[in-house]
């Protein structure tokens, strides 16, 4: 049994987000699992199981509380941000059996910038992990949690620095092409969806946006692209 897990903390993303994610894995996976939200309220959907974050932490600081050994999740673990959008099988991401593997930044796939700053930098939309592992971070962060949300923007920064590197892998290295950017990958080029099995929406647009909505995060507009709709949906 593999534990699918993703965090819902605060106003910034809905029930339906939850309940689209849950949707989404069940529809592109054959394995078995458990689908659970960590949040800070129940009612997130009558199919979905939820546990209440026990610890008071702030913001996106609360992904951490998912390695804690109060618990008590199954020995491999899954975590999916909730703007994320799944467009084909994840056999092979619940197949994973290594110690611990997170996503490259995902601006190691923007053409505007020093991809050079990315390289081996890990971010924390999509997780895989052996359950003692996250014992181990989650003891470190507890005793030192102050202390590391002072020193570091989130989550993801933190990992990065305490997961050495020899003992994580890199999704996009071990997966090559399973994993895209929308906004660097295919919000001009929707055909490289073709091949692709996680699709990260990494600020704005959010998902929901992506389907309907024009933004223009850093003065970069982005319209609504209908085929998004074809895969974020219950």
């Amino acid at each position: 049994m593999i534990d699918i897990v993703c965090v819902c903390v605060g106003g910034k993303y809905s029930a339906k987000y939850v309940q689209i994610l849950q949707a989404m894995v069940k529809r592109h996976t054959t394995k078995e699992h458990r689908f659970i939200c960590f949040s800070d309220r129940f009612m997130l959907g009558p199919d979905v199981e939820t546990i209440i974050i026990k610890e008071k932490l702030p913001g996106w600081w609360n992904k951490i509380a998912v390695f804690s050994d109060a618990y008590e999740l199954n020995e491999r673990v899954v975590m999916l941000d909730l703007d994320t959008a799944i467009c084909d099988n994840i056999d092979w991401l619940l197949e994973y059996d290594g110690p611990f593997m997170g996503i490259q930044n995902l601006g190691i796939v923007n053409k505007y910038e020093d991809k050079r700053q990315y390289v081996g930098v890990m971010q924390s939309g999509v997780l895989a992990w052996d359950y003692k592992l996250g014992q181990q971070i989650w003891n470190t962060f507890e005793v030192n949690k102050d202390e590391i949300i002072k020193r570091y923007r989130g989550d993801g920064e933190w990992l990065n620095d305490f997961i050495r590197p020899d003992v994580r892998d890199i999704l996009q290295e071990k997966y090559p092409d399973r994993l895209r950017s929308y906004k660097y990958e295919l919000y001009d080029n929707p055909e490289l969806i073709e091949g692709a099995s996680i699709i990260c929406f990494h600020g704005e647009p959010t998902p929901e946006q992506a389907i309907t909505e024009t933004v223009h995060p850093w003065g970069t507009k982005y319209e609504p692209r209908k085929w998004v709709g074809e895969h974020w949906r219950m």
